[in-house]
């Protein structure tokens, strides 16, 4: 009969922990460039409103991207899509306040 050995279980913790603060920062990482880049360019605002698209993006997938910055890089643009997409419904809005 085989014993227990709790380094083996603590070695695998420790290795799930590692990969979890891994992709933990590299998540961080991507949603704190996009919105930073989008207060620089669009203002607080849309910054919020692109980081509320860029957290429901995350949700609403069926499993996590994985461990590489690419694969997060696909949620930051689906979220700069959405930004897109206002943007260019205010501005057609804008044009109609103008023209009317």
């Amino acid at each position: 009969m085989r014993e227990f050995q709790p380094t083996l279980s603590n070695e695998h913790t420790e290795d799930h922990d590692r990969d979890c603060n891994d992709l933990m920062g590299i998540a961080e990482r991507e949603f704190v460039a996009f919105t930073r880049a989008v207060s620089e360019m669009f203002g607080a605002e849309e910054a919020r409103l692109s980081a509320e698209d860029w957290l429901n993006e995350v949700a609403s997938r069926d499993c996590l991207p994985g461990p590489t910055a690419r694969e997060w890089r696909l949620v930051t643009i689906a979220a700069l899509a959405r930004l897109a997409i206002r943007m260019t419904v205010a501005l057609h809005d804008s044009a109609s306040t103008i023209h009317s």
